[in-house]
């Protein structure tokens, strides 16, 4: 973007969140004038470098219900269920090729605390009449899923599709030019003023409405800022081994994770190589470029690897990155229009934006176009909002505990028992009201 510019509706954010949000606008209201506004290119955040796990909200439900209650919780899950649906056809239609494979979900326990989880997570799933959405796995079950010495018992969600993030986003880039969409990349939107304008380092867009999908980049949005703290993640990625996969027996595309509260997440590739995340990371209420240079974050997603997966010994890691996730106080985004009624917002995904990003750009249009519709009576959207501390308790007690819980869930994971400073540490979320951490 170059010069000052005016709009129907200003996007900021070009990731998932933003692009959904104006392919279905665009479709609804196509007299509309769209414009997107992204600071790198569309998809150069946690869109495009995320672990490609498109997954359901079943594994959920105890926030869910908690939150809003049985009802509510369900309708949501049913909602995500046809938003993973959603991402595959539109893959189809629009001759997207993000290697869209819909093979469900595995959780993998590897201790005892993480089989009773996998039991609680099917026994509360069926309660709510949805036996056939999560259901449990004998060990013989996991290891014929993926043989991996480090799984004992698990459980199994329908609700799961692989994808590969960066190409869905640019697919999705592409297809929302089509409709006419204006996209300016390499232009940051630096504050928003009355009007509604926004004010970039190209120049001003004054809108009718905004649309506020910026991910983690909320920590630095002040309506916005204490809905969120930002977490990093990491992942590796191995060199192909399609003949390791038969051998492990993992050939039917299922996304696996473990159940650590700092959770193992990991998926196949069509060439037959293993991506592999999560373990480590830090948390901060501010994005640096700790959250893309982290070595040490690097270090423990491929311990964690080589621990899964010692077969693989010999099968060199070729590549490894990260960024951050936009962690909210409920473990769940939040979808709404601040005071005023012409800026709309989704944040707070929290690890999983894949198929709810999806979720979010419909209610999102919903709310643009002021209409009243299944996805703005989700329940997630314009729900009373839960707040972090203000700075600066936010950053420092974000990582804090962040190192706390990773500490908690090593300690599990090798048969020791917690440090009871960290065990305290990483405890303390649940006890001050928030749905992170240990119990």
């Amino acid at each position: 973007m170059a010069r000052d510019t005016t709009t129907d509706v200003a996007i900021i954010g070009g990731g998932f969140t933003g692009l959904w949000t104006a392919w279905f606008l665009s479709h609804q209201r196509p007299e509309l004038g769209i414009t997107v506004l992204e600071q790198d290119i569309c998809g150069g955040g946690p869109s495009g470098r995320n672990g490609g796990f498109a997954s359901g909200w079943w594994d959920e439900l105890d926030g869910l219900i908690k939150l809003y209650g049985v009802e509510p919780a369900v309708r949501a899950c049913r909602a995500l269920s046809a938003s993973i649906e959603g991402i595959g056809a539109f893959c189809a239609e629009n001759n997207v090729d993000a290697w869209f494979r819909h093979s469900g979900y595995m959780y993998a326990a590897t201790n005892s605390h993480h089989e009773e989880a996998c039991r609680e997570m099917v026994e509360l799933a069926a309660s709510v009449d949805a036996p056939d959405e999560l259901r449990a796995l004998s060990a013989a079950e996991v290891q014929a899923r993926c043989a991996s010495p480090a799984f004992r018992t698990g459980a199994f969600m329908k609700d799961g599709a692989q994808v590969q993030p960066a190409r869905l986003a640019r697919g999705l880039r592409r297809a929302v030019l089509e409709r006419g969409v204006t996209i300016h990349e390499g232009t940051r939107a630096l504050r928003l003023e009355a009007g509604p304008s926004v004010v970039t380092t190209g120049g001003t867009v004054r809108a009718k409405q905004v649309v506020l999908a910026v991910n983690a980049w909320a920590t630095a949005w002040p309506k916005l800022a204490r809905r969120i703290a930002a977490w990093s993640s990491y992942i590796v990625l191995t060199a192909p081994a399609p003949e390791k996969l038969e051998q492990i027996r993992w050939t039917g595309g299922e996304l696996i994770t473990d159940l650590r509260h700092s959770v193992r997440y990991f998926r196949t590739t069509p060439d037959g190589r293993i991506a592999f995340g999560g373990g480590g990371g830090r948390a901060s209420a501010h994005i640096d470029d700790s959250f893309t240079n982290d070595i040490r974050a690097v270090r423990q997603a491929a311990e964690g690897f080589r621990l899964f997966f010692p077969s693989w010994s010999e099968i060199p890691i070729e590549d490894a990155w990260g960024g951050p996730i936009d962690v909210s106080p409920t473990h769940l985004p939040v979808f709404g229009t601040l005071e005023g009624g012409n800026v709309h917002y989704a944040l707070g995904f929290t690890g999983n934006g894949v198929a709810p990003s999806h979720l979010a750009g419909q209610a999102l249009a919903d709310l643009v176009a002021g209409e009243q519709t299944e996805m703005t009576r989700l329940p997630m959207v314009n729900a009373k909002p839960r707040l972090f501390p203000p700075e600066p308790l936010r950053s420092i007690g974000a990582a804090v505990v962040r190192r706390a819980i990773i500490s908690y869930d090593t300690a599990e994971e090798r048969g020791r028992r917690p440090n009871p400073l960290a065990s305290v540490v990483a405890k303390l979320p649940r006890r001050m009201g928030y749905l992170l951490g240990p119990e």
